[in-house]
């Protein structure tokens, strides 16, 4: 939507001043160029507008985990009022998109079984008629690791969809993580 407003103002702002009587060739260059820049900038300033959807933290269970120790590594997101984020534990062949975690291959640690949420919420799309589970507000995720070296660096990535309750935008995200 923000970039349908923005394009209609870059329209108008290039049709207002272009057709003038007036407008020289080099004016005429000049208000491209005015254009364009505020396209590129209001559609960089929409874009970060939706960083701040979602916070994550990511920490281990036991902080002084050691050689041998078999953890968990929290995944926890605090979500804006009113949208939502999908879970990992449903397909997502159609309809809603999964989260899904990502890990950084490393001889330190070796995962144990897949990611498991904490408590989503579920639901029916009515769209695709595909069940599906998500998080408001709080968002918790938990991966089981065993520790093979005391001095360790988990690494890896994040993605997913959070959408709207209220317009039903989704924006979709990328978020890194490490933990050591």
């Amino acid at each position: 939507m923000q970039l349908f407003i923005t394009i209609n103002i870059s329209a108008y702002i290039f049709y207002r001043f272009s057709f003038q009587t007036y407008a020289s060739p080099k004016k005429y260059t000049m208000l491209i160029r005015i254009a364009l820049v505020f396209l590129l900038l209001s559609n960089f300033v929409f874009a970060q507008e939706n960083d701040n959807i979602s916070k994550w933290t990511v920490k281990l269970s036991k902080p002084a985990a050691k050689a041998g120790d078999e953890v968990e590594i929290l995944f926890l997101a605090s979500i804006d009022k009113n949208w939502k984020l999908y879970s990992s534990d449903f397909k997502g062949e159609i309809g809603p998109l999964p989260t899904e975690f990502k890990f950084d291959e490393n001889a330190a640690y070796q995962l144990i079984g897949d990611i498991t949420p904490v408590n989503p919420k579920k639901t029916v799309d009515p769209t695709w008629d595909v069940a599906y589970t998500y998080f408001t507000e709080k968002a918790e995720f938990r991966q089981k690791i065993r520790l093979k070296k005391g001095d360790f660096a988990i690494n890896g990535t994040i993605k997913g969809l959070l959408c709207s309750n209220e317009d039903g935008l989704c924006v979709p995200f990328t978020e890194t993580f490490r933990v050591n």
